[in-house]
């Protein structure tokens, strides 16, 4: 718990700083409507529910890892947009000393989101966002050049909230964070039988990124 409240102020902070900035400038902020925005980044995974659990079927818990992400959005008018979006993160088991190999527990996800800006009249610009996608989750095993894995798809939904700062009318940069949650047990088939692994397969991402907005020119 230390470490989520170490992430949840350091995104405080960057939130701070960036109202900051907005307060000592008057820029105003940009009509989003017809922008083309391309978004990537990268950032922390926070393992919750029975990856975080050291009850879990596997008998170890999961530590924080990484995670890589991008996406694209369509803004429809000047506060909301759709768009489309993919993820990659990776989580080791927490193993103890004396236990050789690795556990490590990765997710790739593809999906679809709508995002609102909150109106601020300034280049802070705080979203929500809310989307739908596909997890496929993988468990991987490994110790030498001996490995083995197991994997399923679901989908699930995810949560987040996020700020960015407008460095320029093409550039931008922010921070965001998002609960993400696959539906269903971790049950991949196994000799093709299905077989439970964990009950559920869920976490916390928080990532730091760049805009790069294209806006089509004026008729």
């Amino acid at each position: 718990m230390r470490k989520f409240g170490v992430i949840l102020a350091a995104v405080a902070c960057l939130m701070l700083t960036a109202f900051a900035a907005q307060a000592a400038t008057a820029t105003p902020a940009e009509d989003m409507k017809g922008v083309i925005a391309i978004n990537v980044g990268g950032g922390i995974t926070v393992p919750s529910g029975a990856l975080a659990d050291e009850g879990n079927n596997f008998g170890y818990k999961f530590k924080m890892g990484f995670d890589g992400v991008g996406g694209l959005d369509y803004f429809m008018t000047k506060e909301i947009g759709v768009g489309v979006d993919f993820g990659y993160g990776q989580m080791k088991a927490d193993l103890p000393s004396d236990v050789t190999g690795d556990l490590k527990a990765k997710t790739i996800q593809f999906g679809i989101h709508g995002k609102y800006l909150i109106p601020t009249g300034g280049p802070v610009v705080p979203y929500l966002q809310l989307g739908l996608a596909m997890y496929n989750r993988k468990i991987e095993a490994s110790e030498g050049s001996l490995s083995i894995d197991f994997s399923d798809t679901k989908p699930g939904i995810n949560a987040g909230v996020g700020v960015g700062y407008k460095i320029s009318d093409m550039i931008g940069i922010g921070v965001n964070g998002a609960y993400n949650y696959s539906i269903g047990k971790f049950e991949p088939e196994v000799f093709g039988t299905k077989t439970e692994m964990l009950k559920d397969w869920n976490f916390i991402a928080f990532n730091a990124g760049l805009t790069f907005n294209i806006k089509p020119a004026a008729k």
